[in-house]
Order: structure tokens, then C-alpha cells, then sequence
């Protein structure tokens, strides 16, 4: 007789016969992000002008080709950030609370399918959290996989953010006389290699 006690057990043995094994892909030091905003008098760009570290994002889906399931994180130190100003470097800083925290922290969840090797450029959406000053939004991000050969991918993602998403003031110098906008765009150029 079938217990019914067995059945989390045989969920458990089923679903990860679906599932495939998990891939790596590692983030190479060379990556790079950049943050842009503007204010009322003029534009700025902000950049980590490369990650310093490689760290490795597990890959997994489904036998049905869908659910592409993503495990791993990039943590970025705020104090990298160089906006070519010391002023405006010092108040992206101060904004961002990097004495408080001092990572960006964007954590990989999903992708809607995995690139194809066959294409050159492909467009994808994928799920992230993005974790910044103490708060956490989930979002979709849209990449750009190239393809680099059979060694990976250069994986370019750009979002427009808000300051107040992450319950954050933008920026105000001299007064309030000039005001950064509330909204700011983060590009990020990941370089991708899958480990065998």
C-alpha cells in the first residue's frame, strides 16, 4: 500500500531527475559597471573599472528546455565606484550609505532560456535582486549574451534605477541649486566563462 508519508520523497527523487546538472559560469576580473545619472546642470558616469575578484554563478534547468534556475551573486565595492570628480565621487558615496554598507550586491535568479551557441548576439531576460543600502528589489533585467566563442560570453545588462527605490535621496549640492535626478542607469559588461 502507498503510504502517503512517501510522497515529499518522491517529489524530491523526480524533480531532480529533471533538473540538470548544474554548470558554472565564472565573472572574470576584466568585468566592469557603470553607473550614469544626470542633474540639472549636467551628466556624470560613475565606474568600477574592473570586478577584482571572480566569482562563479551556478546554472541549472529543467529538462524541458525551460526554467532556467540561476544561483550566485556579484558583490561590488561601493568604494570602487570612481565618478572622475572627487565631489561628486564623495556624494555618490554618502548617498549610497557605503560606510554602512559597502557592498552592491546583485544576485542572479533567472533566466527565461539559456543562450544559444549558435547565434552570435542574443537578447534575454533575466530575474535579479538587487541589493542596495540595506534594501532589496527583485527585477528584470534585460542582457545581451555575445557570444565568445566556446569559451562564454560577454554578458551586457543595463536598468534604469531610481535613488528612492532603494528608499534613497539623490544627491544636492551647493544649497539644492544643483539637484541630481532621481533616476540613474547601471550597465554592467560581465564577462562570462563556462567552466567544463
Amino acid at each position: 500500500m502507498f503510504s502517503l508519508k512517501l510522497l515529499p520523497v518522491l517529489a524530491l527523487f523526480i524533480s531532480s531527475k529533471t533538473v540538470t546538472p548544474p554548470a558554472k559560469w565564472t565573472i572574470e576580473k576584466s568585468s566592469t559597471i557603470t553607473v550614469t545619472g544626470k542633474s540639472n546642470v549636467n551628466e556624470f558616469n560613475c565606474q568600477v573599472p574592473g570586478y577584482y575578484q571572480t566569482d562563479t554563478i551556478f546554472v541549472s534547468q529543467l529538462s524541458s528546455g525551460k526554467d532556467v534556475r540561476l544561483s550566485g551573486d556579484l558583490e561590488v565595492d561601493v568604494f570602487k565606484f570612481d565618478c572622475h570628480s572627487k565631489m561628486i565621487t564623495k556624494d555618490l558615496r554618502k548617498t549610497l550609505k557605503a560606510d554602512q554598507y559597502p557592498k552592491l550586491k546583485i544576485r542572479f535568479l533567472t533566466l527565461e532560456r539559456l543562450p544559444d551557441g549558435q547565434f552570435t548576439a542574443q537578447c534575454i531576460k533575466g530575474m535579479v535582486e538587487v541589493e542596495l543600502a540595506g534594501e532589496r528589489k527583485v527585477l528584470q533585467i534585460p542582457y545581451v549574451f555575445i557570444n565568445n566563442g566556446k569559451t562564454g560570453y560577454l554578458l551586457n545588462g543595463t536598468k534604469i534605477f531610481n535613488f528612492s527605490d532603494f528608499k534613497l535621496s539623490p544627491p544636492r549640492k551647493l544649497a539644492g541649486i544643483v539637484q541630481v535626478k532621481d533616476e540613474f542607469l547601471v550597465d554592467f559588461k560581465l564577462k562570462v566563462n563556462i567552466v567544463p
